[in-house]
């Protein structure tokens, strides 16, 4: 499964929203200058914090990211207000707005200051080692043999190759940046654990559930129950992958290692001699595909791909994200393309974001003219980038002849099943050992890492456990706790389709629905999800969008042969 990255600064009926405010009365009339005076003061601040960060992160230049690093600082300092936070503290635990949408902004607000409390110097240099690692990652570009390989480059051998040797020096040449940034994210950790327990927490990991509104306990044990729900079938399906491994690279299946997986952290399916999903890809113009799919189903999503910047450079971030700088509609996609299915699958799941954001409704609030939660946005942005995999999508959008999707689609749907059942566990992985690091940063964390690895996806450890790797995704040094989003996200995108089927599409089986030219499809998103915004809870969105709470149900069920 693709997985990129949300750029983050901060109705059962069906029919979008009427956002309240006028005729307020008590609380609410306090409220809204508070509101007023803030909302001056953060736009044009916001404004420049995600113009710089797109700016660093297409150019990775000193002087783009001194510029980003200025901004991000800036916008902390608004928020580290105590007067204000106050203010915002007794609106919240008063319970006293009671209109709507003024109480889910008293909410988003109170969050945001709740982050910048603290030492402001502590924030400062927060801001100041989370440039510095932007840009470490940015800048990276992995040696091997003499020759700099850029990310693509490093995962096209790591797909074909049937060298052992070569596939260990080609993963090694990337895990170098985790060495390089290993010093920096060890202080960072320091850091923001001495600010969580500045602000009462026990640490930074707790801090960053409670910014989104969810519980440690909860967390742990929607966690836990997964984990037993996938351990069987994950086993015997490593086991079959362990022979096809081993078979392509000629060596005992004992002799396995990390690097011969197809896959730098083997979050993803390995490529199997039966299904060679880059041919489909061979010719495609993404770009044109992604177009006409969108349009398609009512979500165009040409505006989006214009502003876009879409290939490789140097210096420019190797990952790709959705960015929506302004909340007004200039919505863009990083993404650095090649004629492949792993890019295919990203450029959908981007866009997913992407059209999540251009159809909330203008009308809302700005400070809720955003995703529900991190798990919204990632659940519908997972659900388009299956498409790359799906028969109906073969065949009406990269116009694979018919016979051929056919047959086609069985391996395809077999290797999603693979996919998710994959993921789940290496999202085990990285959901506990962020809990672990920090609850307790002083342990060896290369052992947690690779103590973690074995456990939940059973792999081989390198020679030495001794090493910083855990520090080489990037996930952990920039956007921290919040990888369960993306697990969470494939629960919902479950329910997602389980409602689109049953309730929409009036098909049985989720798992057989023809997502392409049906603009019932983009109708049901954009009134039951995108248009809502942060109105609701993640909680609240779920129940109205898909008729039930959050859970593994959906999931599971499509995890069945």
């Amino acid at each position: 499964m693709r997985i990129g990255c949300w750029m983050i600064i901060v109705a059962a009926c069906g029919t979008i929203p009427v956002w309240a405010g006028e005729g307020a009365a008590g609380a609410e009339v306090e409220f809204t200058p508070l509101l007023d005076t803030y909302l001056a003061k953060f736009k044009p601040l916001f404004l420049e914090a995600q113009a710089a960060s797109w700016e660093a992160n297409v150019s990775g230049t000193d002087q783009a990211f001194a510029r980003k690093q200025a901004a991000e600082t800036a916008v902390v300092k608004l928020h580290s207000d105590p007067q204000v936070f106050g203010q915002l503290k007794a609106l919240k635990e008063g319970g006293k707005v009671t209109d709507p949408a003024l109480r889910r902004q008293v909410e988003v607000m109170y969050r945001s200051y709740l982050r910048s409390q603290g030492d402001p110097q502590l924030h400062e240099r927060i801001v100041a080692l989370e440039n510095e690692l932007d840009q470490i990652f940015n800048t990276h570009r992995s040696r091997v043999a003499g020759k700099d390989l850029t990310e693509n480059d490093v995962r096209e051998i790591l797909g074909s190759t049937r060298d052992s040797a070569a596939a260990a020096a080609t993963w090694k040449a990337y895990m170098e940046v985790g060495a390089k940034a290993d010093a920096k994210l060890r202080e960072l950790v320091a850091l923001r654990n001495t600010l969580a327990r500045q602000l009462g927490f026990a640490n930074y990991y707790v801090l960053s559930l409670t910014m989104q509104e969810m519980e440690e306990a909860e967390l742990l044990a929607m966690f836990d129950e997964l984990d037993v729900l996938t351990r069987q079938p994950f086993a015997e399906l490593k086991q079959r992958i362990d022979g096809e491994r081993a078979a392509h690279f000629g060596i005992p299946a004992g002799q396995l290692r990390p690097w011969h997986f197809g896959d730098l952290f083997f979050q993803e399916a390995p490529p199997t001699g039966e299904l060679d999903a880059d041919a489909l890809f061979a010719r495609a113009n993404l770009v044109e595909l992604a177009k006409a799919y969108y349009a398609g189903i009512g979500l165009p999503c040409e505006d989006i791909l214009v502003r876009s910047d879409l290939y490789e450079k140097p210096g420019k971030c190797p990952h790709a994200f959705c960015a929506h700088l302004d909340r007004a509609g200039d919505i863009r996609v990083l993404c650095n393309l090649k004629p492949n299915a792993y890019w295919a699958d990203t450029l959908l799941h981007e866009l997913g974001h992407a059209v999540y954001d251009k159809y909330l409704d203008p009308q809302a609030p700005f400070l809720l003219r955003s995703a529900a939660h991190g798990l919204t946005t990632e659940g519908i942005a997972v659900m388009f980038g299956a498409l790359s995999m799906n028969e109906s999508w073969l065949r009406d959008t990269l116009q694979v002849e018919p016979t051929t999707a056919h047959e086609v689609a069985g391996a395809m749907r077999a290797r999603l099943r693979t996919e998710r059942l994959i993921f789940s566990r290496w999202a085990q992985v990285m959901v506990r050992f962020e809990h672990g690091m920090y609850a307790n940063p002083e342990q060896d964390l290369g052992k947690l890492w690779w103590d973690l690895k074995r456990q939940y996806q059973l792999l081989n450890p390198p020679e030495s456990v001794q090493r910083p790797d855990y520090a080489a995704k990037t996930h952990v040094l920039g956007t921290p706790a919040y990888y369960h989003n993306y697990l969470l996200g494939e629960l919902f995108a479950a329910q997602v389709r389980h409602q689109l089927a049953s309730k929409v599409l009036g098909v049985t089986d989720p798992r057989r629905i023809d997502w392409c030219n049906d603009p019932r499809i983009g109708e049901y998103l954009r009134t039951r999800v995108f248009a809502p915004g942060a109105l609701y809870s993640w909680r609240e969105l779920t129940q109205r969008a898909t008729g039930e709470p959050l859970g593994p149900r959906c999931f599971v069920a499509e995890l069945e042969p």
